[in-house]
């Protein structure tokens, strides 16, 4: 009879003790951090287009995160649409700007990109014949960056017009 006493008392605690917690009120999640709440924002890939005057254009792509600019990227193409890589093919050989600079013409282009990416590009001025006046450019850039420019502003524009 002890034994059965024994068992009755164990199962009445185990019961105790499973009614116990299913009776806890729930715990206030107010109190913990609210991690969903972080803004995420959206990245737009935006695309726009100029012209050169032989013909040949530049393609802008911007990748906008939310009101920042994320990458700027420019595509030479000439007027059959291949792909320009030298300056020769964008110019000509007889422009006054085709000098020694040939070689440096991507590292131009790679740091005009990364200035508007930073600065927008309403912060590049450029003078009568398309060369930068900004002084962090000037020393580095001597292209007519103008069609590069209308093509960024056109694929800002772009966002507007969505």
């Amino acid at each position: 009879m002890n034994k059965k006493l024994t068992l009755t008392a164990l199962s009445l605690l185990l019961l105790a003790g499973c009614a116990n917690s299913s009776t806890e009120t729930p715990k206030d999640d107010s109190a913990k951090e609210d991690k969903t709440t972080e803004t995420t924002t959206e990245k737009k890939e935006l695309k726009g287009t100029a012209v050169y005057d032989n013909g040949g254009t530049v393609n802008a792509t911007i990748v906008k995160d939310g009101d920042q600019l994320s990458d700027v990227m420019m595509e030479f193409v000439d007027q059959d649409g291949n792909a320009i890589t030298e300056l020769e093919q964008l110019y000509g050989p007889d422009k006054d700007t085709q000098m020694s600079i040939d070689t440096d013409w991507l590292d131009q282009v790679e740091y005009v990109e990364n200035f508007i990416k930073e600065n927008g590009v309403d912060a590049v001025t450029v003078d009568e014949n398309g060369k930068p006046t900004n002084p962090e450019l000037k020393d580095v850039v001597d292209l007519d960056i103008r069609p590069m420019l209308a093509a960024t502003q056109d694929a800002i524009g772009s966002e507007k017009d969505d």
